[in-house]
């Protein structure tokens, strides 16, 4: 996956240096999607459709070129951000557009936000007045970005292979025979705008490597967001989380510290604090989730 990217981009470089600067005089410019693995069954990451598009000025062009992004719907590709994704603004300032997206722009990490970074990049770059390019959230940048602005170049040349980090794990689940939580060791890889709390996170939703043991989370339950500060995770799931919620107080407690124990194993995180929709839940069934767990 991440060697199709690498293509897809080198690919795209030549397209942006060939065709955006004869393309952008006429308001024809190339709108950069997810390409659909799926449905090509393999091949690059990234997909270039051709759009005419017109404006008073490049704020204008750029906030037509985003919204292009969002609705991109075609064969062989589609929108890199999630459903239900708005852009609240964009604005060109010496040189950087500035975009600001809704909430739902801070669910991707790992290879999803680089390819969402990267085709939004991409598409604005083409402009004369835009070099670089910040994506915020809700008018605030992403807590675990690295680069808070980032360039054509910069995205194509950078080795992604080479920003592969690794990180030593316990994961909890429950044992298959007694119900207890029970740690798995496991070395998880992080990419390019993942955090360890993230990485920790998706896997744990991936569930266990062992046969002997068995995932406790709902599948459905997604994580919204997900930040440090002071040692302290706070975590923001879906409202999945509060369905089907289980019986027993042992098997309660076990959903909740599978991802309090799972996140602390991550030695700058001390405690958890848990909440849905983003708002601060009282209790998990009889587990009482008001405050920071450790």
């Amino acid at each position: 996956m991440k060697k199709r990217i690498a293509a897809a981009l080198c690919a795209a470089l030549v397209l942006l240096t060939g065709c955006a600067a004869e393309r952008g005089g006429r308001g024809e410019y190339l709108i950069y999607c997810r390409a659909d693995l799926d449905a090509a069954g393999g091949g690059d990451a990234v997909y270039a459709l051709a759009a005419n598009v017109s404006g008073e000025n490049d704020a204008r062009i750029a906030s037509e070129l985003v919204h292009r992004i969002i609705d991109a719907e075609a064969p062989g590709c589609e929108s890199p951000l999630p459903a239900g994704t708005r852009l609240l603004s964009v604005t060109i300032e010496d040189g950087t557009a500035i975009v600001d997206l809704s909430g739902g722009y801070a669910a991707l990490s790992g290879v999803e936000l680089t390819i969402a970074d990267a085709c939004i990049t991409l598409t604005l770059c083409q402009l004369p007045t835009v070099e670089r390019v910040d994506i915020l959230c809700q008018g605030a940048p992403l807590p675990y970005r690295e680069r808070p602005a980032m360039t054509a170049g910069g995205v194509l040349l950078s080795s992604m292979d080479e920003e592969v980090r690794t990180l030593r794990v316990r994961l909890f689940f429950a044992d298959s025979e007694s119900g207890d939580l029970t740690s798995e060791s496991r070395t998880i890889q992080l990419y390019e705008g993942q955090t360890k709390a993230r990485g920790v996170l998706e896997a744990l939703l991936e569930g266990p490597e062992s046969a002997a043991l068995e995932a406790v989370l709902p599948e459905e339950v997604q994580v919204r967001a997900v930040r440090v500060e002071n040692g302290v995770c706070y975590v923001t799931l879906s409202e999945d989380f509060l369905e089907n919620i289980p019986q027993s107080m042992h098997q309660q407690e076990n959903v909740v510290y599978s991802l309090v124990r799972s996140l602390c194993s991550v030695s700058d995180i001390q405690a958890v604090q848990l909440s849905v929709e983003g708002s601060t839940a009282g209790y998990y069934g009889g587990v009482d989730i008001s405050a920071p767990l450790s």
